[in-house]
């Protein structure tokens, strides 16, 4: 019994700070599945939206998660604190077809999008797409995204958009920004 419970409990996702090389697991093939940089400041700290499928059949995505990565430590993970998860909701319900819907929210907005398995077994994110001319790209491959703070006297005091770069179901590059939802009652952040 002790066997099974060790070989177990080595296979689980990690959940504490990470080096990146140390995030695919015996069963589980880690993706990054997309990079949020911001304008907020401590450059050294971007988002990640890290995917994993099986090695087997990597059929489906089997978890997704959201934190800090430090690009000057080998892109290590690391949770966000729980001080900032009281004014970030992220969480994903599974969808027809294997199709995550994932949603980001906070200071007041919510951003949805999706995240599937594209022809080679990768995870990646689909999201309308508003052009800078007011057009919509549906469905529009994400490949990188920025979080703009909205600013007060050039001080960061929430979030203004979450912008990205995406490809076109011809392969088209644009760059916009993902609707959001106004949502009500979130809290706005206050530094701890």
């Amino acid at each position: 019994m002790l066997p099974l419970l060790l070989a177990l409990a080595g296979d689980r996702i990690p959940s504490g700070p990470t080096p990146a090389a140390k995030l695919t697991t015996a069963t589980l093939r880690h993706l990054e599945v997309m990079r949020i940089d911001r304008d907020f400041g401590m450059a050294k700290w971007e988002l990640a939206l890290d995917g994993w499928v099986p090695h087997e059949d990597g059929a489906s995505i089997v978890d997704l998660r959201l934190w800090w990565v430090n690009v000057e430590d080998g892109d290590r993970r690391k949770p966000m604190s729980a001080h900032l998860q009281r004014y970030i909701d992220f969480g994903f319900d599974r969808a027809v077809g294997g199709v995550l819907a994932v949603h980001l929210a906070g200071d007041g907005k919510r951003y949805e999008f999706a995240v599937e398995l594209d022809a080679a077994g990768v995870p990646v994110v689909l999201a309308s797409v508003t052009l800078a001319d007011g057009a919509i790209v549906p469905r529009c491959r994400c490949a990188r995204g920025r979080l703009v703070a909205r600013r007060i006297l050039g001080m960061p005091i929430g979030i203004a958009s979450l912008q990205v770069r995406c490809s076109d179901a011809t392969g088209k590059m644009h760059e916009g920004t993902v609707p959001f939802r106004a949502t009500e009652g979130g809290k706005q952040y206050e530094p701890e």
